[in-house]
Protein backbone atom coordinates (compact mmCIF):
# COMPACT_ATOMS: atom_id res chain seq x y z
CA UNK A 1 0.00 0.00 0.00
CA UNK A 2 2.44 2.47 -0.82
CA UNK A 3 0.05 5.11 -2.15
CA UNK A 4 -3.37 5.80 0.07
CA UNK A 5 -6.02 8.27 0.14
CA UNK A 6 -9.05 7.59 1.89
CA UNK A 7 -10.99 8.03 5.26
CA UNK A 8 -9.21 6.56 8.05
CA UNK A 9 -10.22 2.90 9.70
CA UNK A 10 -8.37 2.47 13.04
CA UNK A 11 -8.52 -1.33 12.64
CA UNK A 12 -6.12 -1.24 9.60
CA UNK A 13 -2.17 -0.34 10.29
CA UNK A 14 -0.51 2.91 8.69
CA UNK A 15 0.75 2.24 5.24
CA UNK A 16 4.67 1.90 5.89
CA UNK A 17 5.06 4.43 3.25
CA UNK A 18 3.24 6.48 5.76
CA UNK A 19 5.91 5.80 8.61
CA UNK A 20 8.70 6.20 6.19
CA UNK A 21 8.23 9.42 4.72
CA UNK A 22 9.83 11.33 7.88
CA UNK A 23 12.82 9.13 8.04
CA UNK A 24 13.60 9.81 4.24
CA UNK A 25 12.75 13.38 4.83
CA UNK A 26 15.12 14.41 7.56
CA UNK A 27 17.45 11.22 7.01
CA UNK A 28 20.36 13.67 6.45
CA UNK A 29 19.30 16.21 9.23
CA UNK A 30 21.57 16.90 12.26
CA UNK A 31 18.43 18.77 14.55
CA UNK A 32 15.24 16.93 13.79
CA UNK A 33 14.46 14.81 16.63
CA UNK A 34 12.68 12.13 15.26
CA UNK A 35 9.40 10.14 15.49
CA UNK A 36 8.10 7.52 17.40
CA UNK A 37 7.08 4.68 15.13
CA UNK A 38 5.43 2.87 18.33
CA UNK A 39 3.10 6.52 19.33
CA UNK A 40 2.89 7.13 15.27
CA UNK A 41 0.76 3.91 15.20
CA UNK A 42 -1.03 3.89 18.16
CA UNK A 43 -2.42 7.27 17.61
CA UNK A 44 -4.33 5.94 14.39
CA UNK A 45 -5.73 3.00 16.47
CA UNK A 46 -8.56 2.51 18.21
CA UNK A 47 -6.36 3.37 21.44
CA UNK A 48 -7.21 6.63 20.59
CA UNK A 49 -10.23 7.93 22.55
CA UNK A 50 -10.13 11.00 19.99
CA UNK A 51 -11.80 8.30 17.41
CA UNK A 52 -14.65 7.48 19.31
CA UNK A 53 -16.17 10.93 17.58
CA UNK A 54 -14.02 12.11 15.89
CA UNK A 55 -13.03 11.09 12.01
CA UNK A 56 -9.71 11.53 10.27
CA UNK A 57 -8.46 11.28 6.59
CA UNK A 58 -4.96 9.83 5.38
CA UNK A 59 -3.37 10.17 2.66
CA UNK A 60 0.42 9.44 1.28
CA UNK A 61 2.20 9.44 -1.84
CA UNK A 62 5.11 7.51 -1.50
CA UNK A 63 8.51 9.22 -1.31
CA UNK A 64 6.76 12.47 -2.38
CA UNK A 65 4.21 13.59 0.74
CA UNK A 66 1.90 12.46 3.81
CA UNK A 67 -1.23 14.65 5.16
CA UNK A 68 -4.12 13.64 7.61
CA UNK A 69 -7.49 15.15 8.27
CA UNK A 70 -9.39 15.74 11.19
CA UNK A 71 -12.92 16.32 11.82
CA UNK A 72 -14.76 16.32 15.05
CA UNK A 73 -17.79 17.82 16.02
CA UNK A 74 -16.40 19.66 18.50
CA UNK A 75 -13.81 21.32 16.30
CA UNK A 76 -15.77 25.24 16.43
CA UNK A 77 -13.52 27.75 14.82
CA UNK A 78 -15.03 31.17 14.69
CA UNK A 79 -18.47 30.09 14.76
CA UNK A 80 -18.32 27.47 11.83
CA UNK A 81 -17.27 23.59 11.68
CA UNK A 82 -13.48 23.47 10.83
CA UNK A 83 -10.86 20.48 9.63
CA UNK A 84 -7.64 20.34 10.62
CA UNK A 85 -4.76 18.94 8.89
CA UNK A 86 -1.52 17.65 10.37
CA UNK A 87 1.63 15.05 10.39
CA UNK A 88 2.16 16.88 7.71
CA UNK A 89 5.51 15.85 5.80
CA UNK A 90 6.68 16.85 1.82
CA UNK A 91 9.58 16.69 -0.04
CA UNK A 92 9.52 19.94 -2.08
CA UNK A 93 6.90 18.68 -4.80
CA UNK A 94 4.17 21.52 -5.14
CA UNK A 95 2.43 18.61 -7.30
CA UNK A 96 1.96 15.94 -5.26
CA UNK A 97 0.73 18.63 -2.02
CA UNK A 98 -1.96 19.45 -5.15
CA UNK A 99 -3.13 16.26 -5.04
CA UNK A 100 -3.30 15.73 -1.24
CA UNK A 101 -4.77 19.21 -0.34
CA UNK A 102 -7.49 18.80 -3.11
CA UNK A 103 -8.43 15.08 -2.36
CA UNK A 104 -8.59 16.08 1.41
CA UNK A 105 -10.57 19.30 1.02
CA UNK A 106 -12.89 17.33 -0.84
CA UNK A 107 -13.35 15.39 2.09
CA UNK A 108 -13.79 17.65 4.26
CA UNK A 109 -16.27 19.24 2.38
CA UNK A 110 -18.48 15.69 2.65
CA UNK A 111 -18.38 16.36 6.23
CA UNK A 112 -19.82 19.59 6.54
CA UNK A 113 -16.30 22.13 7.39
CA UNK A 114 -15.82 25.22 5.59
CA UNK A 115 -12.42 25.81 6.67
CA UNK A 116 -9.03 24.09 6.95
CA UNK A 117 -6.57 25.02 9.55
CA UNK A 118 -3.29 23.37 10.38
CA UNK A 119 -0.72 22.37 10.70
CA UNK A 120 -2.38 20.63 14.17
CA UNK A 121 -1.99 16.68 14.81
CA UNK A 122 -5.76 15.66 15.92
CA UNK A 123 -6.08 19.12 18.31
CA UNK A 124 -3.89 21.66 19.76
CA UNK A 125 -2.82 19.76 22.56
CA UNK A 126 -0.56 18.39 20.10
CA UNK A 127 2.23 19.28 17.95
CA UNK A 128 0.93 22.40 15.83
CA UNK A 129 2.51 25.06 13.30
CA UNK A 130 5.49 25.26 10.91
CA UNK A 131 8.77 26.47 11.85
CA UNK A 132 9.41 29.52 9.61
CA UNK A 133 12.93 31.22 10.17
CA UNK A 134 16.47 30.28 12.06
CA UNK A 135 16.73 27.10 11.35
CA UNK A 136 20.55 27.05 11.89
CA UNK A 137 19.45 26.89 15.48
CA UNK A 138 18.03 23.53 15.51
CA UNK A 139 14.67 22.60 17.78
CA UNK A 140 14.02 22.12 21.30
CA UNK A 141 11.72 19.38 22.39
CA UNK A 142 8.00 20.57 21.39
CA UNK A 143 8.78 23.02 19.03
CA UNK A 144 7.93 22.97 15.07
CA UNK A 145 10.51 21.67 13.07
CA UNK A 146 10.21 21.31 9.68
CA UNK A 147 12.78 21.70 6.29
CA UNK A 148 12.42 25.80 5.21
CA UNK A 149 10.33 24.93 2.46
CA UNK A 150 7.09 24.41 3.88
CA UNK A 151 5.76 28.13 3.96
CA UNK A 152 6.53 28.39 0.26
CA UNK A 153 4.10 24.88 -0.09
CA UNK A 154 1.29 26.10 1.61
CA UNK A 155 1.46 29.87 0.15
CA UNK A 156 1.78 27.87 -3.16
CA UNK A 157 -1.24 26.07 -2.29
CA UNK A 158 -3.16 28.70 -1.15
CA UNK A 159 -3.29 28.89 2.53
CA UNK A 160 -2.32 32.09 3.98
CA UNK A 161 -1.35 32.50 7.91
CA UNK A 162 -3.89 32.68 10.65
CA UNK A 163 -1.20 33.20 13.38
CA UNK A 164 2.27 33.91 13.58
CA UNK A 165 3.69 32.51 17.22
CA UNK A 166 7.75 33.53 18.46
CA UNK A 167 9.85 32.03 21.09
CA UNK A 168 12.51 34.48 22.60
CA UNK A 169 15.87 32.79 24.05
CA UNK A 170 17.98 35.40 26.29
CA UNK A 171 21.09 34.23 28.42
CA UNK A 172 19.76 34.05 32.03
CA UNK A 173 22.69 36.15 33.22
CA UNK A 174 21.52 39.40 31.32
CA UNK A 175 17.49 39.13 32.41
CA UNK A 176 18.18 38.23 36.59
CA UNK A 177 19.34 41.62 37.29
CA UNK A 178 16.58 43.14 35.07
CA UNK A 179 14.10 40.97 36.82
CA UNK A 180 15.13 41.56 40.13
CA UNK A 181 14.93 45.43 40.64
CA UNK A 182 11.60 44.88 39.04
CA UNK A 183 10.01 42.07 41.17
CA UNK A 184 11.49 42.16 44.53
CA UNK A 185 9.99 45.29 45.33
CA UNK A 186 6.57 44.76 44.40
CA UNK A 187 6.87 40.89 45.72
CA UNK A 188 5.72 41.61 49.29
CA UNK A 189 2.24 43.06 47.45
CA UNK A 190 2.12 40.30 45.20
CA UNK A 191 2.12 37.66 48.29
CA UNK A 192 -0.44 39.27 49.90
CA UNK A 193 -2.63 37.78 47.22
CA UNK A 194 -1.09 34.76 46.50
CA UNK A 195 1.34 32.10 47.64
CA UNK A 196 3.86 30.51 45.16
CA UNK A 197 4.90 26.97 45.47
CA UNK A 198 7.23 24.30 43.80
CA UNK A 199 4.48 22.54 40.93
CA UNK A 200 6.30 19.21 41.68
CA UNK A 201 5.22 15.90 39.50
CA UNK A 202 4.08 14.59 42.67
CA UNK A 203 1.57 17.40 43.43
CA UNK A 204 0.52 17.68 39.58
CA UNK A 205 0.02 13.87 39.40
CA UNK A 206 -2.20 13.54 43.20
CA UNK A 207 -4.29 16.48 41.90
CA UNK A 208 -4.81 15.36 37.79
CA UNK A 209 -8.32 15.45 38.06
CA UNK A 210 -7.82 19.39 39.11
CA UNK A 211 -5.28 20.22 36.69
CA UNK A 212 -8.02 18.77 34.04
CA UNK A 213 -11.06 21.08 34.93
CA UNK A 214 -8.30 23.93 35.60
CA UNK A 215 -6.64 23.35 32.01
CA UNK A 216 -10.11 22.81 30.17
CA UNK A 217 -11.22 26.02 32.03
CA UNK A 218 -8.44 28.17 31.30
CA UNK A 219 -7.67 27.16 27.59
CA UNK A 220 -11.34 26.72 26.27
CA UNK A 221 -10.76 30.29 24.91
CA UNK A 222 -7.51 29.87 22.67
CA UNK A 223 -8.07 29.63 19.08
CA UNK A 224 -8.65 26.58 17.73
CA UNK A 225 -9.08 24.79 21.55
CA UNK A 226 -11.06 21.71 21.11
CA UNK A 227 -11.90 19.48 24.28
CA UNK A 228 -10.54 16.64 25.13
CA UNK A 229 -11.74 13.84 27.69
CA UNK A 230 -10.16 13.02 31.22
CA UNK A 231 -8.87 9.70 29.66
CA UNK A 232 -7.12 11.36 26.72
CA UNK A 233 -5.70 14.40 29.30
CA UNK A 234 -4.72 11.74 31.27
CA UNK A 235 -2.63 10.46 28.04
CA UNK A 236 -0.89 13.54 27.17
CA UNK A 237 -0.73 14.99 30.65
CA UNK A 238 0.21 12.20 33.16
CA UNK A 239 3.53 10.39 34.22
CA UNK A 240 5.53 10.82 31.35
CA UNK A 241 4.68 14.53 31.23
CA UNK A 242 5.24 15.45 34.63
CA UNK A 243 8.31 13.26 34.97
CA UNK A 244 10.01 16.16 32.47
CA UNK A 245 9.24 19.59 34.06
CA UNK A 246 11.52 21.13 36.46
CA UNK A 247 10.24 20.98 40.35
CA UNK A 248 12.35 23.77 41.14
CA UNK A 249 11.50 26.56 39.06
CA UNK A 250 7.60 25.16 38.16
CA UNK A 251 5.59 27.46 39.86
CA UNK A 252 2.29 26.53 41.64
CA UNK A 253 0.46 30.02 42.59
CA UNK A 254 -2.39 29.99 45.10
CA UNK A 255 -4.68 32.01 47.10
CA UNK A 256 -4.28 31.74 50.47
CA UNK A 257 -7.53 30.10 51.25
CA UNK A 258 -6.11 27.24 48.74
CA UNK A 259 -7.26 27.75 45.86
CA UNK A 260 -5.22 27.57 42.39
CA UNK A 261 -4.99 30.44 40.76
CA UNK A 262 -1.90 29.70 38.35
CA UNK A 263 0.84 27.31 37.39
CA UNK A 264 3.66 27.65 35.31
CA UNK A 265 5.33 24.80 34.11
CA UNK A 266 9.68 24.96 33.21
CA UNK A 267 11.14 22.31 31.29
CA UNK A 268 14.60 21.83 30.77
CA UNK A 269 15.34 21.78 27.18
CA UNK A 270 16.63 17.95 26.44
CA UNK A 271 16.68 17.68 22.76
CA UNK A 272 20.57 17.25 23.55
CA UNK A 273 19.32 13.61 25.26
CA UNK A 274 16.84 12.32 22.61
CA UNK A 275 18.72 13.51 19.28
CA UNK A 276 18.58 10.16 17.71
CA UNK A 277 21.95 11.04 16.24
CA UNK A 278 22.96 11.08 19.47
CA UNK A 279 24.69 7.11 19.82
CA UNK A 280 23.06 7.07 23.52
CA UNK A 281 19.90 8.35 22.84
CA UNK A 282 17.08 8.66 24.94
CA UNK A 283 13.65 7.84 24.31
CA UNK A 284 11.47 11.38 24.86
CA UNK A 285 8.31 8.86 27.24
CA UNK A 286 11.71 7.67 29.43
CA UNK A 287 12.91 11.30 30.23
CA UNK A 288 13.02 11.82 33.79
CA UNK A 289 14.08 15.47 35.78
CA UNK A 290 15.96 14.14 38.38
CA UNK A 291 17.80 11.17 36.17
CA UNK A 292 18.82 13.42 33.55
CA UNK A 293 18.67 17.15 33.89
CA UNK A 294 22.51 16.32 35.30
CA UNK A 295 23.04 14.89 31.73
CA UNK A 296 22.58 18.40 29.67
CA UNK A 297 25.88 20.16 29.44
CA UNK A 298 27.32 22.72 31.91
CA UNK A 299 26.75 25.82 29.60
CA UNK A 300 23.98 25.01 27.43
CA UNK A 301 21.10 24.39 29.63
CA UNK A 302 18.05 26.17 28.59
CA UNK A 303 14.87 26.97 30.81
CA UNK A 304 12.11 26.33 28.31
CA UNK A 305 8.76 28.58 30.67
CA UNK A 306 6.69 26.80 28.26
CA UNK A 307 3.14 26.08 29.88
CA UNK A 308 1.08 28.82 31.84
CA UNK A 309 -2.62 29.00 33.36
CA UNK A 310 -3.83 31.42 34.64
CA UNK A 311 -7.80 31.51 35.88
CA UNK A 312 -9.68 34.27 34.76
CA UNK A 313 -10.43 35.70 38.45
CA UNK A 314 -6.94 36.12 38.69
CA UNK A 315 -6.02 37.86 35.52
CA UNK A 316 -6.28 41.12 36.58
CA UNK A 317 -3.68 40.77 38.75
CA UNK A 318 -0.65 40.23 36.62
CA UNK A 319 -0.79 37.27 37.87
CA UNK A 320 1.25 35.46 34.40
CA UNK A 321 4.00 38.36 35.18
CA UNK A 322 4.94 37.65 38.73
CA UNK A 323 5.21 33.86 38.12
CA UNK A 324 7.75 34.64 35.18
CA UNK A 325 9.92 36.73 37.58
CA UNK A 326 9.73 34.15 40.39
CA UNK A 327 10.94 31.05 38.32
CA UNK A 328 12.97 33.37 36.60
CA UNK A 329 14.83 34.00 40.29
CA UNK A 330 14.56 30.28 41.22
CA UNK A 331 16.23 29.65 37.88
CA UNK A 332 19.57 31.06 38.53
CA UNK A 333 22.68 28.75 39.01
CA UNK A 334 20.08 26.00 37.42
CA UNK A 335 19.74 27.09 33.98
CA UNK A 336 22.27 29.20 31.08
CA UNK A 337 19.44 30.78 29.04
CA UNK A 338 15.93 31.49 29.41
CA UNK A 339 13.41 30.81 26.58
CA UNK A 340 9.64 32.20 26.67
CA UNK A 341 8.52 29.49 23.92
CA UNK A 342 5.66 29.49 21.25
CA UNK A 343 3.54 32.69 22.47
CA UNK A 344 1.28 34.00 19.48
CA UNK A 345 2.68 37.21 18.71
CA UNK A 346 -0.49 39.23 19.81
CA UNK A 347 -0.27 37.88 23.06
CA UNK A 348 0.26 40.63 25.99
CA UNK A 349 3.08 38.10 26.99
CA UNK A 350 4.75 38.89 24.63
CA UNK A 351 5.46 42.88 25.61
CA UNK A 352 6.78 40.67 29.04
CA UNK A 353 9.68 38.78 27.16
CA UNK A 354 10.44 41.65 24.62
CA UNK A 355 11.61 43.38 27.98
CA UNK A 356 14.33 40.60 28.60
CA UNK A 357 16.95 41.60 26.01
CA UNK A 358 16.20 38.63 23.82
CA UNK A 359 19.40 37.33 21.99
CA UNK A 360 17.18 35.44 19.07
CA UNK A 361 14.08 34.33 18.14
CA UNK A 362 12.28 31.84 16.21
CA UNK A 363 9.02 32.73 14.56
CA UNK A 364 6.70 29.97 13.63
CA UNK A 365 3.15 30.37 11.85
CA UNK A 366 -0.53 28.34 11.69
CA UNK A 367 -2.20 28.45 8.47
CA UNK A 368 -5.51 28.44 7.15
CA UNK A 369 -7.58 27.73 4.17
CA UNK A 370 -11.41 28.03 2.40
CA UNK A 371 -13.15 24.67 1.18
Amino acid sequence: MANYMAEWNTKQALPESFVALAQQIYQNDPHWLGEDEASLRAQFSAQNTWFADGKAWLGVIENQARVVGFVNDKQMVDGEKAAFFGFWESTDNLAANQQLFAELSAWAKTQGCTRLYGPINFSTFSANRIRIDAFEYGAFLGEPWNPPYYSKLLNALGYEERYRYLSTFSPLDEIYEFVQNIYLPIKPFVEQKFVFEAMTPEFWLAHLPQMYNFVNNVFRENFAYTPIDYAAFERFCGQSFANKFCPKTSILAKTHEGDIAGFFLVYPDYSSLVNPKNPQAIKLNDIRYNEHYPLIAEGSRIALAKTVGVAKPYRAFNLFTSMSCELTMRSKGLYDMMCAPLMRSDNPSVSFAAKYGKSRVHHYALYQGTL
